[in-house]
């Protein structure tokens, strides 16, 4: 019965070294930064507002709101507090409780995400247009 629980115990301990290495070795997803924003991050954004994502569908064609959805120019932020970029890639990435705003609209990736999050950051902070 002691033979057979070590066993046990030492596999658990093998599968959690190895699931440990195999975890440290994946790359880390970067975090939003403004330093990483590029004019092509930008461009692949608004082809997502505009395409993929379907945000103009409910924030409008030039961000200015509509009765579904607030507007996603610098005023006072709703609900990605202060418009920084993380709190923008936030709410793409985990939506908005009780509205229509999903987590990862029209099924963007984690990626694309963070390029819609810098198209919508740049056009309230480096006077991009929409």
């Amino acid at each position: 019965m002691h033979v057979r629980l070590i066993a046990l115990l030492g596999l658990a301990l093998a599968l959690l070294v190895t699931a440990g290495t195999a975890a440290a070795q994946q790359p880390a997803s970067p975090e939003p930064d403004t330093l990483t924003i590029s004019p092509a991050m930008v461009g692949a954004g608004r082809a997502i507002f505009h395409g993929k994502g379907s945000c103009f569908a409910c924030h409008g064609a030039k961000l200015e709101g509509t009765q579904v959805a607030p507007t996603l120019i610098k005023k006072v932020w709703r609900d990605a507090k202060g418009g920084d970029y993380k709190a923008i890639f936030t709410i793409i990435t985990h939506g908005v409780p009780a509205t229509v705003m999903v987590a990862f609209p029209g099924g963007v990736t984690r990626s694309e995400a963070m390029s819609l999050a810098a198209y919508i950051w740049s056009i309230n902070n480096r006077q991009e247009k929409p």
